[in-house]
């Protein structure tokens, strides 16, 4: 898969599984755990914690913003896609997947836990690749079509 052909594919219209993604409302059932299909020996977390030495916060409580921030990172290639699924993974995640490296990084500092943003990125990659996985027969096309060389 080439950057070329997913710079092509960007400009394209919404595809239906960036519509239903993107455009779906949020319902009790929608923010249930999904089952857990990627193993945790291919997620990659980074997170930070800063040390204040020597001078007290205002509030004992306070803690920097930044130190919620949960950052993940994971190859496609764990994640079991075929090669179209691939593809329609890159679109819908846009700039956070390197097609160079073959990695999608995901990025949360929307809790005020490290455990919550982390619990919910997971949450964010399971959607994204049960999205990645549906047949989408617009994007599909569109992406057989660049593949091929033609228009």
């Amino acid at each position: 898969m080439s950057a070329m052909l997913l710079a092509r594919l960007a400009r394209s219209a919404r595809p239906a599984a960036v519509r239903r993604f993107a455009d779906a409302p949020i319902t009790q059932a929608a923010t249930q755990a999904l089952p857990r299909t990627i193993p945790d020996d291919a997620l990659d977390f980074e997170m930070r914690m800063y040390v204040h030495a020597g001078r007290k916060l205002p509030v004992p409580e306070a803690h920097m913003i930044s130190e919620y921030k949960v950052k993940l990172r994971v190859k496609v290639e764990d994640l079991g896609l075929d090669e179209i699924g691939e593809a329609r993974l890159a679109y819908l995640t846009g700039p956070r997947f390197d097609a160079a490296r073959g990695v999608l990084t995901l990025t949360a500092e929307r809790f005020p836990s490290r455990t919550e943003n982390r619990r919910y990125l997971i949450h964010q990659l399971e959607l994204l690749k049960r999205a990645a996985a549906e047949a989408d027969d617009e994007f599909d096309a569109a992406w057989r079509r660049l593949a091929e060389g033609g228009e």
